[in-house]
């Protein structure tokens, strides 16, 4: 549009129709840009709602919890005590 816009004889001769021509430009940028971040919220919007899914399937089940509160307590070789 910006390319044809250029090309276009009539928006050489008259100073309104030059005007109106960039406004729409405009506002279809406008509108375009709106819509990528509408998209870029929803793919957002659909992660978190996927995590939180994917949490209740694993750490959320109360099987797995009792799974995990059965087994020995968790220790990792840097609960050793530091040399003096």
């Amino acid at each position: 549009m910006a390319v044809s816009g250029i090309k276009l004889e009539v928006l050489r001769t008259s100073q309104l129709s030059f005007i109106a021509y960039w406004i729409v430009f405009l506002v279809g940028l406008l509108v375009a840009v709106y819509c990528a971040f509408l998209d870029l919220r929803y793919i957002r919007v659909q992660q978190a709602i996927a995590e939180r899914e994917l949490f209740r399937e694993t750490l959320g089940e109360e099987s797995f919890r009792k799974a995990l509160r059965a087994s020995p307590a968790t220790s990792t070789k840097n609960d050793a005590t530091p040399p003096s």
